[in-house]
């Protein structure tokens, strides 16, 4: 499991010379593939599992380097807010 997925995000960045986009795929729709779950999770599509964060931030990319201190304000899982800063 990951403590952190924006320092994991950003680790795929700078060590592995991903592109923004591609630790995000990676991150999500791949991970849930690894665990042959990407029809039910993975992205956000009508009939998945509505398990996502709103960012308070002008872009998603903001995530992967403000690891200090992700700007994550709420946590939706399974279609109900679990924590709001």
């Amino acid at each position: 499991f990951c403590l952190s997925m924006p320092m994991t995000m950003n680790l795929a960045c700078v060590n592995y010379r991903m592109t923004m986009n591609e630790a995000l795929v990676a991150a999500t729709l791949n991970s849930a593939a690894s665990m042959n779950r990407s029809t039910t999770h993975g992205s956000i599509e009508v009939g998945k599992f509505g398990d996502f964060v709103i960012l308070d931030t002008a872009k998603w990319e903001h995530v992967i380097y403000q690891i200090a201190d992700p700007p994550i304000t709420t946590v939706i899982k399974n279609g109900s807010v679990v924590h709001q800063a």
